[in-house]
């Protein structure tokens, strides 16, 4: 990252600024964006649905109904368990020197 004139690589202003001035040049922090995460793991959810369910309907002689239920079981948990890991990550507390 290329950072203004004035600010040296560890984030620190040279005339005596803080991080807060960086983190508003780069954007919005992840601890806002919880909102975001939880949108994107029901949309994520929402297709995984909606594979199968085309999968089982369209083609139930190479999809049937239980092998659909397993897959979308087994990728729900899958995907649980990212939200969780990105919901962890997110609710972090930044490490202030």
């Amino acid at each position: 990252m290329t950072l203004p004139k004035g600010y040296s690589s560890d984030g620190r202003r040279v005339d005596g600024g803080n991080r807060d001035e960086i983190e508003r040049m780069i954007g919005r922090r992840v601890e806002h964006m919880k909102g975001i995460f939880v949108l994107g793991f029901i949309l994520c959810w929402v297709a995984t649905a909606g594979g199968v369910y085309v999968g089982v309907t369209v083609y139930p002689w190479a999809y049937p109904l239980p092998s659909g239920i397993y897959a979308l079981s087994v990728l729900t948990v899958i995907e649980a368990l990212g939200f969780i890991f990105i919901m962890k990550v997110a609710g972090e507390k930044p490490v202030r020197p």
